[in-house]
């Protein structure tokens, strides 16, 4: 079915590929926002991102691309029913433009490069990359609504839930569904011929998310709040004093740690997809 819908899709003249893509973006796009899962930037990048997407690797990739959007906006709402999340994490729950760009980049290029050089390398990064942003937003998400407290993945002591660089059984759960899903996706919708590829993005997305949480437990910026007595991604406190660095470096943020983690799973299946093309 899909199949069909790219060979039409691309068929048409470039303009009506335009306004076909911005029309699905954007009702996804508004509708995201009107679950406060956007900020209005984040809205305009997440559309010109999917547009880019969908002319570089038609309904395939946008397909992906809708799945990571919708599902964080809907498993989002989970997260509200646990208070206090807002005195750890510096950014609320709706995506601006930097959070957009840390988990679309990497797969943006990489589905940019496919439409240069139709190689089925390119469309297993660029799933590995979308299922590593969704696995990690499927974690931390999900696994805020864990009975049990998660634990350092360093240490293996507890720590307050929400705190980066904490696990739990329910959260690595959630990711390891999260990126099986991308590995059947990337199979079924780009017709990848080569079993190892869709492994090798099963590998890379969840390998990502593990990076993702040794980041945010070792070099993350955390600042502490002694009359909260907790650690926090916020550098001053409600009254605007600054809060002294307890650990990490000031310039990695939860941006540049989404990031990073991205970067690794294109890198990552970059490498083991090479193996089977």
């Amino acid at each position: 079915m899909i199949v069909l819908l790219d060979q039409r899709y691309f068929s048409l003249h470039p303009a009506l590929q335009v306004v076909i893509a911005l029309a699905v973006l954007a009702v996804v796009g508004l509708w995201a926002y009107w679950k406060r899962q956007l900020t209005v930037s984040g809205l305009i990048t997440a559309v010109l991102m999917g547009l880019a997407t969908t002319l570089s690797g038609g309904f395939s990739a946008l397909s992906l691309y809708l799945f990571f959007l919708i599902s964080a906006a809907v498993i989002g709402k989970l997260s509200k029913r646990v208070r206090g999340l807002d005195k750890i994490h510096k950014k609320g729950g709706r995506r601006d433009w930097a959070q957009v760009m840390a988990n679309g980049f990497p797969a943006l290029i990489a589905i940019v490069c496919f439409r240069f050089y139709p190689s089925a390398l390119f469309p297993a990064v660029f799933s590995a990359c979308l299922g590593e942003a969704c696995s990690d937003t499927w974690a931390s998400e999900i696994g805020v609504l864990s009975r049990k407290p998660p634990v350092s993945i360093l240490t293996f002591t507890k720590v307050p839930a929400g705190l980066s660089g904490g696990v739990s059984a329910l959260g690595t759960g959630a990711a390891l569904l999260s990126s099986l899903l991308y590995g059947m996706f990337a199979f079924s919708c780009f017709r990848l011929s080569d079993p190892g590829l869709c492994f090798a993005v099963i590998i890379s997305s969840f390998a990502g998310v593990m990076i993702d949480s040794l980041l945010g437990a070792t070099v993350q910026v955390h600042y502490y709040n002694e009359k909260e007595d907790l650690l926090t991604e916020h550098g001053k406190d409600k009254e605007g004093r600054p809060l002294p660095l307890k650990r990490g470096l000031k310039f990695m943020d939860n941006d540049m740690v989404n990031f990073a983690s991205n970067v690794s799973s294109f890198l990552l299946c970059l490498s083991l997809g090479a193996l089977f093309v």
